[in-house]
């Protein structure tokens, strides 16, 4: 057996018959009785199922799925992860020994122990470096020490009132101090 036979035996074929319709012989042979008859017939016995096309996104997504799967199982590695853990400190210090002595071995136990891509897994968290480059005015609002809403209280416009009427007296006594030294 050579190799093309072995292909052409392995892989399914698709029934001849169905070609007749797709390429339009039946339709041809509507003209002639004996030869539709014939088509027909051997159209009545086929095993095979109406061609089904999948779309290309289905196909994809099929491939898709087994790829990543296939390369989960075959990846050994460890994942690297957000947070550092005390472990990992523990393991920044062994490799930064092992940096000292000896290369090949501290790149080994890299790749078997990968550093963590940050200290912690907070988004939100700005490093302090990063706040002590900013404005004052900045590093008192990210430390919540000044404040930019002023929250409405009620009580307090008798006081603002008692306040405005000393200024107005204030003011009033002050014209006319002025005017009688003039």
């Amino acid at each position: 057996m050579s190799a093309e036979e072995l292909k052409t035996n392995n892989t399914p074929s698709i029934d001849p018959s169905l070609f007749w319709e797709s390429s339009g012989i039946l339709s041809k042979a509507t003209s002639q009785g004996a030869l539709f008859s014939l088509y027909l017939a051997m159209q009545q016995h086929a095993l095979a199922e109406p061609i089904h096309i999948n779309s290309a996104d289905t196909l994809n997504d099929n491939k898709r799925g087994s790829i990543d799967s296939t390369l989960d199982a075959l990846n050994h590695y460890p994942k690297v992860k957000l947070e550092a853990t005390p472990s990992d400190w523990k393991n920044m210090s062994v490799l930064s020994e092992l940096m000292k002595t000896d290369i090949a071995t501290a790149r080994l136990f890299h790749i078997m122990n990968p550093q963590p891509l940050a200290q912690t897994n907070n988004k939100l968290r700005l490093p302090d470096d990063v706040i002590d480059n900013c404005s004052y005015g900045t590093q008192k609002r990210v430390a919540k020490a000044y404040s930019s809403t002023i929250d409405e209280d009620n009580t307090m416009l008798f006081d603002v009132v008692e306040q405005s009427h000393a200024f107005n007296d204030n003011l009033t006594s002050r014209r006319w101090d002025e005017s009688v030294v003039a």
